[in-house]
């Protein structure tokens, strides 16, 4: 089953949000609702549903999903100017996997600068503003461009469904940032590690070695929060080069400290920075780990 993400904003159309958030779970998808804070409540505009922010954009990466969805009504033209909001748009849409925009939810998809030469529908207002964004409008119930998935308002919601449904039953092969970044990846796993079991080569990294860097060390697979330090990790090291505080860690993944997540992953941080594929940090700075 596919690992799906709602995006809402205060005001959403009710009825975008609820119906494929209901299709998907009744489908056995798990779905993350996504939004600006994680633990609040959003209300839908017309004060028939209300979701709760399962998780925040800030502490969400597009590699944890195989899908994106986003409901009309208030709520895009409200997160739109949230930097991490556009940011994880952004990522998804260059990423290749799914997304799935109704009515107004196509407003995201402008301010990330991801609809130049796409073909798209969505409510009458939006028209202009996508045609000027470099979009081909067209008025039908569903439009599917590649891994875009448009309709324009609450009576297309079936047929929205229906084509998200049917994308996830054969998505799209997931471009990883490796192959975006035209790096070349490791074949699969097993990978070469050094005698210490860092990974020899740290640009072929990718969530499928991550799963199998973790078997090595004793997780039979990585719950959401540890794949949070993993990514928190993995930002800090590319821009710093250096072995970040653990308690720091933990604050950028949004995870309650635990003791610094029991000394990220019970090894004074060692498994957490295989795992995450990161270079061995040589003795310089292993007391740290």
């Amino acid at each position: 089953m596919a690992r799906v993400a709602i995006i809402v904003g205060e005001g959403f159309e009710d009825s975008e949000f609820q119906m494929p958030y209901e299709r998907l779970k009744n489908a056995n998808h798990e779905v993350d609702v996504m939004g600006i804070e994680a633990g609040t409540d959003v209300h839908g505009k017309r004060g028939k549903s209300t979701a709760h922010i399962d998780i925040s954009a800030h502490a969400a990466y597009p590699d944890h999903y195989d899908a994106l969805v986003i409901p009309g009504g208030y709520g895009p033209d409200r997160l739109r100017t949230n930097e991490d909001i556009v940011s994880f748009v952004q990522g998804f849409m260059n990423s290749g996997k799914p997304v799935a925009a109704i009515c107004h939810g196509p407003q995201l998809l402008i301010e990330a600068d991801t609809v130049k030469g796409r073909t798209l529908t969505s409510w009458p207002s939006v028209k202009t503003d996508l045609i000027n964004a470099g979009a081909t409008w067209i008025d039908d119930e569903v439009v599917v461009d590649d891994n875009l998935i448009t309709s324009r308002k609450p009576d297309d919601l079936d047929a929205f469904c229906n084509a998200i449904e049917k994308v996830l039953e054969h998505p799209p092969k997931h471009r990883t940032h490796v192959e975006q970044t035209g790096i070349e990846q490791a074949a699969d796993p097993p990978v070469e590690l050094d005698d210490e079991g860092f990974l020899k080569h740290p640009d072929n990294w990718n969530e499928d070695t991550a799963r199998w860097l973790a078997q090595q060390e004793g997780f039979d697979e990585l719950s959401a929060d540890r794949w949070q330090v993993i990514y928190a990790l993995r930002d800090h090291y590319q821009q710093h080069h250096t072995v970040p505080d653990f308690r720091r860690v933990c604050q950028s993944a949004r995870q309650e400290d635990s003791y610094c997540m029991e000394r990220l992953f019970n090894n004074d941080g060692s498994k957490a920075w295989r795992i995450a594929g990161l270079p061995n940090p040589g003795e310089e700075l292993k007391a740290y780990l």
